[in-house]
């Protein structure tokens, strides 16, 4: 007779191991970083955009390449600082 599910495994099995868990906590804890510093990077920008530097390398002062900009709008180097 073939055992039923749960039957006979001798010990209950679930979707998830203890593994699973920790490594999806650390994957959430990880994102949460990451959009904290994202919003940060935006939040930033729009300080800038406020005192008129926006667009401007934090590093030299140098204005950022549109294109540089329309990629990541909250970055804050130019191309030859690249200290983003």
């Amino acid at each position: 007779m073939k055992p039923r599910m749960g039957q006979g495994l001798g010990r209950a099995t679930t979707p998830h191991s203890a593994d699973t868990d920790m490594g999806e906590t650390q994957i959430i804890g990880a994102t949460s970083i990451d959009r904290n510093r994202e919003l940060q990077r935006v939040e930033a920008a729009l300080k800038r955009l406020e005192r008129g530097q926006f667009g401007h390398c934090l590093y030299c002062g140098d204005r950022i390449d549109l294109e540089r900009l329309q990629h990541d709008p909250a970055v804050e180097s130019c191309d030859t600082c690249e200290e983003d």
